[in-house]
């Protein structure tokens, strides 16, 4: 006898079953669920199971390694390969966490027998909750086993040459510190600082950034703090169908580490006479 299809659930139905769900949820699990609007149905329900089901298997389960949760694979101390073997072998290793549920991202440019030795002698050993369930991952960042206060540094410095030199791109309190300076070292409000920006971008149609170099990144890492200097290439456009003019100038950058996490660096004060 053929089996007969499931018949598809409507989006009225699935509505109704999605919000009893969050009613479960909330009475067995504590919290609130807000749904969306702009969420289908059916990825909503599928969501919401994902959810459940992590809890379920969250109340029962224990702790285990990373090595124990991709299956234990075999693999080889780093110094007993060459370069080729160990890159060959990082694939492999990565591959395997990958279909296990266990991701690792490496932010800055690290070489591979380092991630290698990373992931075999350090992230192996690390505790994780023995639980799997289909589209959950467990996420790693190599920086948060072993910071690197010149990445954090030049991408901070980066994301304030990005609102400085893109027109029209936004500016973000949380990238600066609440004791900002101008370029003479008195105190300036970050509003101010927009405002500086804002009057820079007036003079032109459009603004791009080109091109950044780092001259200069000095760290303090005692006091927490650090400098860096940039030689800057930009495109401005006078009026709307005018070539662009290629630009260049020098920016200097003041950062302090963030008082709530060491990663985080803030910018302090900008020198650049695009600023002045």
């Amino acid at each position: 006898m053929a089996k007969r299809k499931r018949r598809k659930k409507s989006d009225q139905e699935l509505g109704t079953e999605n919000e009893l769900m969050k009613l479960k949820m909330m009475a067995e699990f504590g919290g609130d669920f807000v749904g969306s609007d702009d969420i289908p149905p059916d990825v909503e329900n599928q969501f919401l199971k994902q959810i459940i089901s992590f809890h379920k298997q969250h109340e029962s389960s224990g702790l285990t390694t990373v090595y124990q949760f991709i299956g234990e694979p075999e693999y080889n101390h780093v110094n007993d390969m060459s370069d080729k073997e160990v890159a060959k072998e990082l694939k492999r290793l990565t591959n395997l966490m990958d279909k296990s549920g266990v991701s690792l991202s490496v932010l800055a440019d690290t070489p591979k027998r380092e991630i290698y030795r990373f992931i075999t002698e350090e992230l192996f050993k690390h505790e994780i909750e023995n639980v799997k369930v289909k589209g959950w991952v467990n996420q790693f960042i190599y920086e948060e086993f072993h910071p690197n206060p010149e990445y954090d540094v030049r991408n901070a410095v980066f994301y304030c040459l990005q609102s400085i030199f893109n027109k029209g791109t936004a500016l973000y309190d949380d990238h600066y510190s609440e004791e900002m300076k101008d370029a003479i070292g008195l105190s300036m409000d970050i509003e101010d600082f927009k405002e500086k920006i804002e009057t820079f971008w007036s003079g032109f149609q459009q603004v791009k950034l080109a091109q950044y170099d780092f001259t200069k990144v000095e760290i303090d890492h005692e006091n927490g703090l650090a400098q860096a200097m940039c030689n800057v290439t930009y495109k401005t456009q006078a009026a709307k169908g005018k070539r662009f003019k290629t630009e260049e100038v020098t920016a200097e950058f003041y950062l302090v580490r963030s008082k709530f996490m060491d990663s985080w660096w803030e910018i302090s004060r900008v020198v650049c006479e695009v600023l002045q």
